[in-house]
This record gives C-alpha cells, sequence and structure tokens, in this order.
C-alpha cells in the first residue's frame, strides 16, 4: 500500500492517481467509471460506516455505481458490525440476469478495535506463552484480538470465493488490503496502529490474492506462478485490474500492471505526496 489509511489508499486503488500523481482522479476516471463503460452492471457492497464525515470520498465512489449495498449504519467504529453481512447482498448481485457484473465489496478486515471485529466462536486465540516475552500481558490480549480478526477475515475471503466458484460463472477476483497495521511487529514492538511519519513495513505490506474460475481459466489460460515475488505498489492497481479485465484505452501502462510481462519495477513510495518532500522510497531488503 502507498497510504496507511482507508481513504487515501482506496484514493489511489481506485483511480489513475498515485503517490506521484495524486490529483489524477480530478481529471481522468475511475476504475467504477471504465466498468460501466466498458458494459457491466456495477455494484457495490460496503460494511464500513457510510455516516462519517471521512468516509465521504468512499460514498462518492459508491454513487459511481449501478447499485449500492450499505451494510453498516453505525456512528461508532468500535461496534459489532461482522463481515459476514456482504453474504447476502453478495449473492442477491450474483443471481442478478446482467450478463457483465463489476463488483466492489469493502469489508471492515481487521480495523481496530480488533474484538469489535469477529463473533465469539472464531475467538480462537487466547494464549500468550508463545508469544514475545517483550509484550506485556495486555499486549499479548491485543495480539490475540488481532490474530481471531484475522483469522475471521480468512473466513470471510473464502466464503465470498467458494459462493463465487459454486456459481459456474466465468469470473475472477481480487482480495487485497487498503493498508497493514503495526502491531508490536516492528523493534522495539511499541507500536499499535499506524503512523506515516515513522513509518513501519507491517503498515504497508498487504496480502494480494488473485482467484479465477474454471471457466475463467479455460477461456483465458494464463499463468502467475513467475510473477509471486515482484515489489508491487497497489497504487497502480487500475493498471492490473485493466489488464485482467481484458481492458485497452489511452492511458493504460503495462509496466504498472503486476501480471503483465512487460512490467516494470517502480520505486515503492510511501508518505504524504501532498506535503513537499513527502515521499520516501519502502525499501524491502
Amino acid at each position: 500500500s502507498s497510504r496507511p489509511m482507508t481513504i487515501e489508499a482506496l484514493n489511489q486503488v481506485l483511480t489513475f492517481a498515485d503517490q506521484e500523481n495524486p490529483d489524477l482522479y480530478l481529471t481522468k476516471p475511475t476504475l467504477m467509471n471504465m466498468m460501466k463503460d466498458a458494459g457491466y452492471k456495477t455494484y457495490w457492497i460496503t460494511n464500513q460506516q457510510t455516516i462519517s464525515k471521512r468516509n465521504t470520498m468512499l460514498t462518492n465512489f459508491s454513487k459511481q455505481m449501478d447499485e449500492q449495498y450499505y451494510m453498516n449504519h453505525s456512528r461508532a467504529q468500535n461496534s459489532r458490525e461482522y463481515d459476514g453481512n456482504v453474504f447476502a447482498p453478495f449473492e442477491k448481485v450474483l443471481n442478478d440476469d446482467a450478463p457483465r457484473k463489476f463488483i466492489v465489496i469493502h469489508l471492515l478486515g481487521t480495523h481496530m478495535k480488533y474484538d469489535y471485529r469477529y463473533p465469539p466462536e472464531f475467538a480462537q486465540f487466547s494464549d500468550g506463552s508463545d508469544l514475545s516475552a517483550e509484550l506485556s500481558e495486555d499486549e499479548k490480549t491485543v495480539v490475540n484480538s488481532y490474530d481471531n480478526a484475522v483469522l475471521y477475515n480468512d473466513h470471510v475471503i473464502s466464503t465470498l470465493i467458494h459462493t463465487l466458484d459454486d456459481t459456474d460463472h466465468r469470473a475472477a477476483l481480487v482480495y487485497l488490503s487498503d493498508h497493514g497495521e503495526d502491531v508490536f511487529d516492528t523493534p522495539p514492538h511499541d507500536m499499535l496502529g499506524r503512523n506515516e511519519g515513522k513509518p513501519s513495513l507491517a503498515m504497508y505490506a498487504v496480502p494480494f490474492i488473485l482467484w479465477t474460475s474454471p471457466e475463467w481459466q479455460s477461456a483465458t489460460p494464463r499463468q502467475f506462478n513467475d510473477q509471486l515475488e515482484r515489489p508491487y505498489s497497489t497504487a497502480h492497481f487500475i493498471h492490473t485490474w485493466s489488464d485482467l479485465a481484458g481492458l485497452t484505452y489511452d492511458g493504460y501502462d503495462a509496466s504498472k500492471s503486476l501480471i503483465n510481462p512487460e512490467f516494470v519495477r517502480h520505486p515503492l513510495w510511501i508518505g504524504d505526496p501532498e506535503n513537499r518532500d513527502g515521499l520516501r522510497e519502502l525499501l524491502l531488503e
């Protein structure tokens, strides 16, 4: 991820904006615009809060879609609105008669407070004996809650994939997190959350999963095994999605597509692009 905050990260993931060109979302189409222009019926399903000044940009993005499903009407982020809320609208959308569908699902994921992110039956981690001795008992409790939240998030993603697979559609699904969080990962193990002024790899390293159905693989066979180690910023995601969906247009850059043979490693810029000298390169070595 290029930014460790939801709005700032998705403003680049879903548009042509990136760290070097942060204002392109103002003048160029969004991913949602392009998929509608390509003939897809579009849907936005979210379990994130919509009654929030911070989420105005995401609400604007959602209104660019044909249909919207807002599943979380709580005013407080620390509320028990589990991401399983998205299952019913996802199944409804899959049963729509539209021949082409583009679906965005926005989860709460593992946002703090972690013990609000999973139902009781997913509280599998409670013993801190195998955690770092540098952590206090309270900090070990937080780590266990985070691991439980990750376990439930895995369940949600797995359920979405199996639900899509059961439809026998020619389909592709991409899952990525908008950002990471440091949960006492980085020495001296005293950081919880995100701080763009004091970046750590844990704040920016995110999962990125691409799943395609057997029908998709049969129609458009592609192998990605030799591309798994490519360093990549999700700020360039719009080019990867365009490649996957077969979109062609002026402005598409194959060098910024993670799955393209012409991919070029670009610097992984992090920091606030609106501040003078705000960018720095995230080094993985």
